[in-house]
């Protein structure tokens, strides 16, 4: 007979429906795995080929933003030795002479790093000299609040303020070595009589402190690039991408962001994109990986039909290892909560009772006669339980020589205490073990009633719980209900509150 798992019950599982032949079954598994291969690979080469395309354009991006962040630092190293020389302080901030300025200056910057333009820019924006090359010209001019380039003096200024240093008779500015030169100077993008150009600029400050610097704003020299087709070509040099131009629009692909966050230009090119490239591989792949898709379903349409068989055995014994306790063949802890759980929900038209059962003197079993012996009694404890509650309930074991009981075929007090005392009757008779020693156990019970000590399998569980431990202290080898404790009383009203 059928264990009845409370609510669930095998026997009434529905047989299971015709199947397709297995030629059939085989037909469609081969046309829908090869279907579903070759849609699968294009999608991997669509996916593949965007993701390729992407990653490869980003990759152009940062290239083309080191590079030119790099040919802006450049111009920061080649600016480094002459702004932090102290004859540059002593003839352009203490004594200002046109001549030191025209040939050790503005010659340096055109001659040996090909600045086009510099400038020296005294406190409050004072163009103190102007150069385009090697054509210098000085006087008292101011530069326009607003432009780029005075935003990029006062950049320079706050970063020689923040690394300014106080010596002795002045001030002076922190070492700093040429590959840290970001730290002291200020670079970037500008516009420069309407004309985008990359810059640097820098205070210019002692190097052996021969001379101080005098407190207040020091002198910025600054010098300029064009973004012509010279600089172009000496970007691309070192990025080596297709059609790199630069332009006055700002659609292209990377904005040229000045110092003030204005987008002046852009720079294009044709990015490389190697998508296409994956599709000729992915395209070879379909046709080849089919072929063996194919080939290969065609074996194992042949030993689908074995297989089924065993599949189908292997699901069955699952199915029910999944739901029995493998000593005792019982529902296990898992069954028996999916059981309770449904008893519970369907409680207001079926109320059902809960038995927790504990063994007595099992321990000495084990001890005595060993673990072998205890496997025994567990066994047989668990075939009389299944015998005498019958078609009435479920029997689990929690584990150890733990049982419990769902009583769904009546749930009232004179039933149930039948029950019991026919379960300790039929436990508490003689048990013979593999080793041929005859041996008895006895079982203590508490049962607790739906819904009179609660609505939850929850407070339902815990209530035999206490019935149990009240049996067991009572002399064991007996059966208590809830409602014999003291605060048995105070469940069924949480419980009445909770389901309010």
């Amino acid at each position: 007979m059928p264990q009845r798992y409370g609510l669930f019950d095998e026997a009434a599982l529905p047989a299971a429906e015709p199947r397709v032949s297995l030629r059939t079954l085989g037909g469609i598994f081969s046309a829908v795995l090869i279907t579903l291969a070759a849609l699968s690979l294009f999608f991997v080469g669509a996916v593949a080929s965007k993701k390729a395309d992407a990653i490869a354009v980003e990759k152009q991006f940062t290239f083309l933003e080191n590079a030119i962040r790099d040919r802006q630092n450049l111009m920061a190293r080649d600016q480094l030795g002459l702004a932090r020389w102290d004859r540059a302080v002593r003839f352009v901030t203490l004594d200002f002479w046109p001549a030191f300025i025209e040939n050790e200056l503005v010659s340096s910057l055109w001659n040996d790093f090909g600045h086009d333009r510099s400038f020296l820019i005294g406190p409050g924006g004072r163009v103190l000299m102007a150069a385009y090359q090697d054509d210098v010209e000085f006087g008292e001019n101011w530069l326009e609040p607003g432009s780029s380039l005075l935003a990029l003096v006062d950049l320079a200024i706050a970063r020689h303020n923040t690394n300014r240093i106080k010596v002795d008779g002045g001030y002076s500015q922190r070492p700093v070595i040429a590959s840290h030169v970001e730290e002291i100077a200020a670079y970037g993008f500008i516009e420069i009589d309407g004309k985008a150009m990359i810059a640097s600029a820098m205070a210019i400050v002692p190097d052996d402190n021969r001379v101080v610097l005098p407190a207040g704003a020091p002198v910025i020299l600054v010098s300029a690039r064009p973004i012509d087709a010279g600089f172009i070509h000496d970007l691309n040099a070192q990025l080596k991408v297709s059609g790199l131009f630069y332009s006055n629009d700002t659609d292209g692909l990377v904005p040229a962001v000045d110092i003030e966050a204005r987008t002046i230009g852009s720079f294009s090119w044709e990015p490389y994109r190697p998508g296409r490239e994956i599709w000729h591989l992915v395209v070879p792949l379909v046709v080849l990986l089919s072929s063996l898709l194919l080939a290969a379903t065609l074996i194992i349409g042949r030993m689908i039909g074995r297989l089924s068989n065993r599949l189908e055995a292997s699901e069955r014994q699952n199915r029910e290892l999944a739901l029995r306790d493998a000593l005792s063949g019982l529902a296990n802890r898992l069954c028996f909560d999916r059981a309770l759980t449904v008893a519970s929900e369907r409680l207001a038209h079926a109320p059902f009772a809960v038995i927790a059962s504990d063994l007595d003197r099992f321990k000495a079993v084990n001890d005595i006669h060993g673990h072998g012996a205890g496997d025994a009694v567990i066994r047989v404890v668990a075939e009389r339980l299944r015998e005498a509650v019958g078609e009435h309930g479920l029997v689990g074991r929690m584990g150890g020589d733990e049982f419990v009981i769902l009583v769904s075929g009546f749930h009232d007090r004179p039933r149930l205490a039948l029950l019991a005392q026919q379960i300790i009757a039929s436990v508490s008779r003689p048990i013979l073990v593999p080793n041929g020693a005859v041996v008895d156990v006895g079982i203590s019970l508490g049962v607790a009633i739906a819904p009179d000590h609660g609505v939850s399998g929850h407070q339902i569980m815990a209530c035999a719980d206490r019935a149990l431990y009240a049996s067991k202290e009572g002399g064991r080898g007996r059966v208590f209900f809830a409602e014999d404790r003291q605060d048995a009383r105070e469940v069924p009203a949480n419980a009445s509150t909770a389901a309010a």
